[in-house]
């Protein structure tokens, strides 16, 4: 089940499963980032994107947030959130 994924820098991540990913989504647990493969990993609202444990890990140390960026970041994670049926 996706959950919502607390960070020190406020960005909209959910934890996802790949299976969830497919379901939902309609792709297959690849990260967007390093292209490999995963059980599980974060749906990062304002990239769009799927990235695998590891990678997120990685970006979220080195992310800024953009005021500029935030309505598109909201916009993505409410999408998300109700295709998750959350």
């Amino acid at each position: 089940m996706a959950k919502k994924v607390e960070n020190s820098k406020g960005f909209l991540v959910l934890e996802v499963s790949a299976i969830e990913v497919n379901e939902c989504f309609g792709g297959y647990g690849i990260c967007d980032y390093c292209n490999s493969d995963d059980r599980s990993g974060y749906y990062i609202a304002v990239l769009n994107s799927w990235y695998c444990p590891k990678c997120y890990k990685e970006w979220i140390q080195r992310a800024k947030r953009y005021a500029g960026d935030i309505h598109i970041e909201e916009r993505n994670y409410n999408c998300a959130c109700e295709s998750l049926g959350l």
